[in-house]
């Protein structure tokens, strides 16, 4: 049984790695644009002067202005007046917080808006005023059009809402559309083991619409309901409150991918104005947070297949830490919790193992006994089977019945924003390898080496020797020594796959493993 065993984990692996995620195509209910009771939100402005370098506008001053609230550090342009940096409180990235976004030269800033009568405006410097818990950004072009955008921030939340106002100064019939600069790829790329997590998402026609690599431009109409950004931890949203026409997704440098909205069209007639509102979310990529957002922005997190799973048991995690108040020791518990419910299953399939160690001295007799005859050695070792009361699938399906839960804890560990930065013991950062610096260098480790995998490897040796104590031999001893070298392997395969796992993951398995070690020992005891 223990060849059987190693295709099952083997197996389960693959799928790992190879698993690709469905979005189930469950509906949410819309729930309106979250309020803060503060009448007045406390923020910090200020403003510098800075040359624009752009080719488009030759020695034009442009005018940062910096808006502080609880929840994050935002920067201003009045060249086009939309967003040019997002930095997220309360997530620290080398001593400085976080920077969500923030536009390059030569890129068009966040929520700058062009296109039709509005063609050129992005490249003209706004009037800005300051208001209660607000800015407002107004150009004007006499006889043709007027702009107002205002920014309205809410210091407890992590969003914003934009209102742009558009009026026809014109003495005739207008048509109007214009495009907004939806959210753009992150600033910071986020992959783990060679998996890429950046990945631009449109909720359209109630289903998500994911894009990871773009060749050429698309752009899709229908019922949109959000346009959003992400990477591992974190999200950009942009929520458009008037239904817009269409999305444009755009593939720029660097693998990026731009994104635009493009409003209704709208026949304005002389001195008419029409005005819509976007709701921005910019924040972690958390299921409270975005819930509480609403408009189904939830979506935005994908854990797979298994996402029920994965949400139930991230729940069980944080009640852990609320406990323990540390993650690392959050984590053990839940291993510790998981191997306890998986306590019967685990010992039915290593009783049956032994089961099979015991009647595998009958099956070697019957295969020397009939091996010219296939067909006889099938039939008389089902009814030794049947006699002995043994499944020879037992010791399989228990382990294979765990993998979803596997899975499950591995895309939710994989994507949990909480072990970003979470210490334990020695980890610095649960969210990523536990590399430890040694005073020299080794070849393809460098000069840092990860204790958690190591420790994995041995822990997994040890369990190896005692599966193979109650694991039957199978097969000519050629064959089982065959089985022997590739148990040992195992051990190897799995630490170059965990070595540059999140230390929270490797810690778990770690768990898992010395947890499943000593129940095959007491197993192995109790069933001799």
């Amino acid at each position: 049984m223990d060849k059987k065993l190693i295709t099952a984990l083997a197996l389960s692996l693959g799928i790992l790695l190879l698993f690709q995620a469905f979005t189930p195509k469950k509906q949410s209910v819309k729930t309106p644009l979250k309020r803060t009771s503060e009448t007045t939100q406390s923020f910090v402005t200020r403003e510098v002067e800075t040359k624009k370098t752009s080719k488009d506008v030759t020695a034009a001053k442009e005018t940062i202005t910096t808006i502080e609230t609880d929840k994050y550090t935002l920067s201003f342009s009045d060249i086009g007046a939309g967003i040019k940096k997002i930095a997220l409180k309360g997530f620290i990235e080398d001593g400085k917080e976080h920077v969500l976004y923030s536009a390059k030269e030569g890129e068009k800033d966040l929520l700058v808006t062009s296109g039709g009568i509005l063609a050129g405006t992005e490249k003209e410097k706004f009037t800005l005023k300051k208001k209660n818990s607000a800015i407002e950004y107004t150009f004007e072009e006499p006889g043709l059009v007027a702009i107002k955008k205002t920014y309205t921030f809410h210091n407890t939340f992590n969003q914003m809402t934009l209102d742009v106002e558009i009026k026809n100064l014109s003495a005739k019939n207008r048509s109007l559309f214009y495009s907004i600069e939806g959210p753009t790829k992150l600033d910071v790329t986020t992959s783990i083991a060679g998996r890429n997590f950046d990945e631009t998402d449109v909720l359209i026609d109630g289903n998500v619409w994911k894009i990871k690599k773009l060749k050429e431009q698309q752009e899709k109409k229908g019922e949109i309901t959000w346009v959003g950004t992400k990477n591992r931890y974190f999200a950009l949203i942009a929520k458009p409150m008037e239904a817009p026409s269409a999305v444009v997704a755009t593939p720029e440098g660097n693998k990026k991918i731009s994104t635009s909205i493009i409003s209704q069209e709208y026949q304005m007639f002389p001195g008419e104005s029409i005005e819509n509102r976007y709701l921005i979310y910019a924040g972690p990529l958390d299921q409270k947070n975005l819930e509480q957002t609403g408009y189904q922005m939830s979506k935005m997190i994908d854990y797979g297949i298994f996402g029920v799973v994965s949400k139930k048991l991230l729940l069980i995690l944080r009640f852990f830490h609320k406990i323990s108040r540390n993650w690392g020791v959050a984590i053990i518990l839940l291993t510790l919790l998981i191997n306890l419910i998986l306590f019967p299953l685990t010992f039915k399939s290593f009783s049956s193992m032994q089961k099979m160690k015991q009647v595998q001295p009958h099956i070697q007799k019957l295969r020397d006994l009939h091996k010219d005859n296939p067909q006889k050695l099938n039939k008389e070792t089902m009814e030794l089977y049947k006699q002995h009361n043994v499944n020879p699938l037992g010791g399989c399906l228990p382990m294979l019945l765990q993998m979803p839960i596997f899975i499950a804890l591995y895309q939710g560990l994989m994507r949990s924003v909480e072990l970003k930065g979470a210490h334990f013991l020695w980890i610095k950062d649960l969210a990523k390898p536990d590399g430890v610096q040694i005073p020299f260098s080794l070849p393809l480790l460098g000069d840092h080496i990860n204790i958690l995998p190591l420790l994995m490897v041995g822990m997994m040796v040890v369990q190896q020797r005692i599966t193979q104590a109650i694991t039957p031999a199978t097969g000519s001893g050629e064959q089982a020594k065959q089985q022997k070298t590739m148990m040992l392997m195992m051990p190897i395969f799995f630490g170059f796959l965990f070595y540059k796992m999140p230390s929270g993951l490797v810690l778990y398995w770690l768990t898992n493993t010395i947890l499943m070690t000593g129940e095959q020992a007491f197993i192995s005891k109790k069933t001799a």
